[in-house]
């Protein structure tokens, strides 16, 4: 009786264990059924949740797989921000610092050309905006001994400065003028012997360097500079002591000769500065094509070349004179000289005056500016306030405007002889015009050639 109803109890317990089991084991299928099928979804759908969903945006997003996002390479899509680049794009702004009388250190600029910064005074051009305005020799080198090829537009004139000196009433008959091309290149024949187009006498380089009391010729370092002319050297060495500048260490070091021929009872002085080494002493006499200096870049220069000065009287700093008159120029060249004149009879200073040949008159083909008034020296029998060096022989046209007129006027030159032009203006400034009517233009032709033989050099 008891064995039968422990069975029958048994059984009861062992069922109910039973559905329990199938019970859980139910759930844990419905359970395994579900979880499975959300790992399948997901496993459907898992590049969608890590692609970028904006298509704009500038930063790559990692991804498992090997869907390509065009925006997020920004080696295929250009990126605003790399023109910032300053590999990429020069620098119109680059503004060296004013020298003082203690910097020596030489400041390296875009153009490959010598540049004499005598205390730059305003911020400096990348060459390729000279080259765009300034009818250099394209690209290559200021003082580069070869013709220029023409362009069209000059340099705008730049903001009228005001007239202060009155033209006197003892003003040199320009015709009377002797020349006196006495001296020869400061290098031989293998190097460039002609001066920057772009810094000549009495210029300031449009504003970016010192008022040039010379002419700029470049040469690799330490090429050999030979004396102009006989004489004897007065001066050898650094100028850091011994002040022959407008300050000390003006030219780091410098020769200076005394040569044996005066000039209406005044000696004549030639400097040599920049160099490297000097190869002279004081006292030691020297003759024409002698070896006396190394060129180099020291005291205010900006790169290897030659300052070479002429200087009458007391030799000084304040004696300079346009070397263009005194510089013998090659066979069929000559100089252009002139002088601009206003209609109250001031000297007009610092203005731009363009040269063209006379077949392409509306193609200049060398430019520059007038003397600034109260600083620079003129010669004393021209009076003149502008030069072109270095110019072939032929007919060309002057041409300058201001105070409303054009002055346009034909000049010829010769072998080895200066043309002097005079740019007066006789007139007051017209009213003003309409706009898009023409500017009323004048042309005067005082010009006069002085073309006496000169002495040939057998040393050159």
């Amino acid at each position: 009786m008891l064995s039968f109803q422990f069975d029958k109890q048994s059984t009861k317990i062992m069922a109910g264990i039973g559905l329990g089991l199938v019970i859980a084991m139910t759930i844990i299928a419905v359970i395994s059924l579900n979880e499975s099928q959300q790992k399948s979804a997901l496993a459907a759908t898992a590049t969608a949740t890590k692609t970028p969903t904006s298509p704009a945006s500038a930063t790559p997003t990692a991804s498992a797989t090997n869907t390509t996002t065009p925006t997020a390479s920004p080696t295929n899509t250009p990126s605003p921000t790399l023109t910032a680049s300053a590999t990429n794009t020069s620098t119109p702004t680059f503004t060296p610092l004013p020298p003082t009388p203690t910097a020596t250190t030489a400041i390296t600029m875009t153009i490959t050309a010598a540049s004499e910064a005598e205390a730059v005074l305003a911020p400096a051009q990348p060459l390729d905006t000279i080259t765009n305005t300034v009818p250099l020799t394209g690209t290559g080198l200021l003082t580069a001994t070869q013709i220029i090829t023409p362009i069209g537009t000059p340099t705008p004139t730049p903001t009228p400065v005001p007239r202060t000196v009155p033209v006197p009433t003892d003003l040199p008959d320009y015709t009377q003028a002797r020349e006196h091309f006495w001296f020869t290149r400061p290098f031989t024949e293998a190097f460039a012997t002609w001066g920057s187009y772009y810094y000549p006498y009495g210029t300031n380089g449009r504003g970016q360097y010192f008022w040039h009391t010379g002419i700029d010729i470049q040469n690799p370092q330490g090429t050999t500079i030979i004396a102009v002319g006989d004489g004897t050297v007065t001066f050898a060495g650094p100028d850091d002591q011994t002040v022959i500048g407008p300050w000390p260490n003006f030219y780091g070091q410098a020769v200076i000769i005394e040569h044996d021929r005066p000039w209406n009872d005044k000696p004549i002085y030639t400097l040599y500065g920049h160099v490297s080494q000097t190869l002279v002493q004081p006292g030691q006499p020297v003759k024409t094509g002698d070896p006396i200096a190394k060129v180099g870049q020291l005291g205010v220069a900006l790169g290897p070349h030659l300052h070479l000065e002429v200087r009458q009287g007391a030799g000084t700093y304040n004696d300079v004179m346009n070397p263009d008159f005194w510089i013998r120029p090659d066979a069929n060249f000559g100089v252009i000289a002139g002088r601009v004149i206003d209609y109250q009879n001031y000297f007009v200073p610092q203005q731009l005056v363009t040269l063209h040949r006379d077949n392409e008159p509306s193609r200049f083909w060398r430019q520059t500016f007038t003397y600034p008034d109260n600083i620079i020296n003129s010669s004393p029998q021209y009076a003149e306030t502008f030069t072109f060096s270095d110019i072939p022989a032929g007919n060309y046209l002057l041409k300058t405007f201001f105070d409303g007129r054009q002055i346009t006027v034909p000049i010829t030159v010769t072998n080895r002889a200066v043309t002097f032009a005079e740019l007066r203006q006789t007139q007051p400034p017209p009213t003003p015009s309409p706009p898009g009517t023409q500017p009323i233009t004048t042309t005067t032709t005082l010009t006069e050639t002085n073309a006496e033989p000169v002495e040939q050099n057998t040393g050159q």
